[in-house]
């Protein structure tokens, strides 16, 4: 059932690969997955095992990632995988996604008469909890949910998949979960960005899909440097380090934000932030920017990174900015939800963009992707007269000096609490790439010199993406049209005294 099929030798790709879209990401991790000979280990927010294969190598072996693995398995090599659990009351469904991915996992092991300890696929639930006295205030609530949720499930899935929400114990309160994508196959290749594994998560390049199907990310795929052993270490450690029973190890290539428990939670919500480097990494970089910042990202959030980009705007006034940002939160603009989470959200997003316009002025452009056609009835999902495109990359690229892509976005709770992993990129030929695939994807025609050299490209961009905004959907040349700081800004929401860090 499982001879090989093809060679298993890697073959000629560069060491360095951006991959935009699930269209170009996934092929590149299953084929990186196919040849593997000894190991896959890997950590993820969502990993299905019923996701479709896209790559000619990969469907000669089977239909989906289950068959895959079953493929390599069979070959005699381990499979480590976390899939992050969440607070089974508080996020059901995504508690019931990762438990359907365990069961996967057993079934896996049988079908291909895996070895003792070869295949482990397991659910890593944080172990932050919130204190006994938030614990207690939110105690009613929290019981009320769980019967409400309770009583909307069978007793097969209160079973097999919502197991947590099923338990008789007295209901604990989960903040903070494992928000990092990234695999280490073979300890030479890292596949390491913001993209999970389902069929929601898949896009196309040219984004000819509904506004609610559209999932714009990026991933990197790297071979044979030192950024691969770094991301094996924080492999084998996150979980330790997260539990408060080991220091996390020094890396200088690999960022990462990671929390534990504190000593004495009775009165806190949230964790003790143990690592916050991805933070770090991004304010360092506004503060020795010289020319440009160029920033993608599914939430921006965090005051800490506004201010941060407000104080090097106001320092240096030859400094510009572009970002790219969804027109809305995809929970308000695809299902409707407009509760205080999101509220709350939107209101810390309203605030940083203010202080960053208010700080750059005409020096940045903000920007959101739609599709080039009209949008054919009214919904929140519109912009510019156009179906949004969701973005979900979490990038940074500073001059032609310094890059970073990873999981995390710039909001208090990628910064602080849960855990995140990211890449440091150097050296001006990966940064240039980097930059150049970015702004392709948004444009249709070549981009000129200009509007990819970090001294000039934020001028051109403005009058592209200014252009675009107010002409036919099918006359535009790109993708991107001005990012709308008032659409829907009465849902904004501001809550004193509660941390920015929970959305």
């Amino acid at each position: 059932m499982f001879e090989p099929v093809g060679t298993l030798e890697a073959d000629e790709a560069p060491d360095f690969d951006v991959l935009i879209t699930a269209e170009e990401a996934w092929p590149a991790f299953e084929r990186a997955v196919f040849r593997a000979t000894t190991h896959v280990h890997g950590s993820f927010r969502v990993f299905d095992l019923r996701t479709r294969l896209r790559s000619a190598e990969a469907q000669a072996v089977g239909k989906d990632w289950f068959d895959l693995l079953a493929y390599v398995v069979a070959r005699g090599v381990k499979v480590t995988l976390v899939v992050s659990d969440f607070d089974p009351i508080m996020a059901t469904p995504l508690h019931e996604l990762t438990w359907q991915t365990v069961r996967q996992a057993v079934a896996l092991s049988e079908v291909a008469n895996a070895k003792p300890g070869q295949v482990t696929i397991k659910a890593g639930l944080h172990p932050a909890r919130a204190g006994l006295l938030p614990w207690g205030m939110l105690l009613p609530a929290v019981v009320k949910r769980k019967w409400d949720q309770m009583a909307g499930l069978s007793k097969d899935r209160l079973r097999r998949q919502a197991v947590l929400l099923n338990r008789k114990a007295m209901p604990e309160l989960r903040t903070v979960t494992h928000h990092q994508k990234l695999a280490v196959i073979d300890d030479d290749t890292l596949f390491i960005g913001g993209l999970d594994l389902n069929e929601r998560r898949f896009d196309t390049l040219d984004h000819d899909r509904p506004a609610r199907e559209t999932w714009s990310d990026v991933h990197l795929l790297m071979r044979n440097g030192p950024e691969v052993a770094e991301a094996k270490a924080h492999l084998d450690t996150f979980l330790d380090v997260t539990a408060g029973i080991q220091e996390p190890p020094k890396l200088e290539l690999i960022k990462r934000t990671m929390s534990a428990p504190r000593r004495l939670q009775f009165p806190y919500l949230s964790p003790r932030t143990v690592v916050s480097d991805i933070e770090a990494a991004h304010i360092d970089s506004f503060r020795s920017a010289r020319h440009l910042i160029h920033i993608e990202t599914q939430f921006l959030r965090s005051s800490a990174i506004a201010g941060a980009l407000a104080d090097a705007a106001m320092r240096n006034p030859d400094l510009r900015l572009l970002a790219i940002l969804p027109a809305l939160p995809e929970s308000l603009a695809f299902y409707g939800e407009d509760g205080l989470d999101t509220r709350f959200g939107m209101g810390l997003q309203k605030d940083a963009v203010e202080t960053i316009r208010d700080a750059f002025g005409h020096r940045a452009t903000i920007a959101s992707p739609v599709r080039p056609v009209m949008s054919s009835r009214d919904s929140l999902a519109v912009l510019a007269g156009s179906p949004m495109i969701y973005v979900h990359n979490k990038v940074l690229v500073r001059d032609d000096s310094y890059g970073l892509v990873g999981s995390a976005n710039l909001n208090g709770r990628s910064m602080k609490w849960d855990t995140e992993a990211a890449v440091t990129i150097t050296g001006q030929d990966r940064l240039s790439k980097l930059r150049a695939r970015l702004l392709s994807h948004w444009w249709f025609d070549d981009l000129p010199a200009e509007a990819i050299t970090p001294e000039t490209l934020q001028n051109w961009w403005a009058k592209a993406i200014a252009e675009n905004g107010v002409c036919l959907p099918e006359n535009r040349t790109g993708f991107l049209v001005p990012y709308d700081p008032e659409n829907q800004s009465t849902l904004a929401t501001s809550l004193p005294g509660i941390t920015e860090n929970i959305v």
